[in-house]
């Protein structure tokens, strides 16, 4: 059993990730490690459990990963703490705007701001807990009488972010199916507590899915022209630029 512990450069490590066996770390999906894709090759490192030794660090792009023997005792992790890992290297690279929401798209508040009785919620980083209903002592409160006063709980950990039922009057259900216990939320599920629907968006799953590109890559200079509606007024503009190119370079030829 192996202990792999990442850090990006200036901030601190992730908690550690205990992986049983060879793996690979890399930018692809199937990646034991995965990291962004701007920083690392599709398969960047293959890791032999054998070569270890009492430890190595690899350095790839802004990255550092820690591979060394896990303590006794220790049991490998679960497929969703090592995608839950993915996504918070993806936050960092991403930015301010990476963090996952909440937001109401049928109840109160609906199309309101985003205070603690608006529309929306920005969930805290892991560790924490945000529990949903009508009463004082909930972190949000939705003023619908067919909401309990404590509904739900959701949960943002190093394994993803999951959603609990408090035992309420009218239930909660996810994507349609009532839960029971801890229920895992993906990007654009669709959370119903009672007769209010919250979806929960995850912009870093979205990235790793390739839904959204690279916030490093550059768009050609074609491509970041803005393109009129009108396919000649658009291709007219095209044909100007290239005889200007084509005229200053006549000029510096003469």
């Amino acid at each position: 059993m192996l202990r792999v512990v990442v850090s990006e450069q200036g901030a601190d490590s992730l908690p550690p990730v205990d992986v049983d066996g060879d793996f690979v770390i890399g930018s692809a999906a199937d990646a034991k490690i995965r990291l962004p894709a701007s920083e690392a090759k599709p398969e960047h490192v293959r890791v032999v459990a054998a070569d270890i030794g009492d430890g190595q660090t690899f350095e790839i792009g802004r990255y550092h990963v820690r591979v060394a023997p896990a303590p006794a005792g220790a049991v490998a992790a679960s497929p969703q703490r090592t995608e839950s890992l993915a996504r918070e290297l993806v936050r960092g690279l991403l930015g301010g705007n990476a963090a996952p929401t909440l937001e109401i798209e049928r109840g109160p508040h609906a199309g309101a701001g985003g205070d603690r009785r608006g529309a929306k919620r920005t969930l805290a980083p892991p560790e924490s807990t945000l529990v949903i209903g009508r009463g004082d002592d909930a972190g949000w409160i939705l003023d619908d009488e067919d909401l309990s006063r404590a509904h739900a709980e959701v949960r943002r950990g190093w394994d993803g972010v999951w959603v609990r039922d408090l035992d309420s009057k009218n239930g909660t259900r996810v994507d349609g199916a009532a839960i029971r216990g801890e229920t895992a939320l993906h990007d654009g599920a669709l959370v119903e507590l009672g007769p209010v629907a919250l979806r929960f968006r995850d912009p870093a799953e979205r990235h790793l899915r390739g839904a959204t590109p690279s916030p490093s890559s550059s768009p050609s200079p074609v491509s970041a022209l803005v393109r009129p509606r009108n396919p000649f007024i658009f291709f007219a503009a095209l044909a100007v630029m290239v005889l200007a190119l084509a005229g200053i370079a006549w000029v510096l030829a003469s």
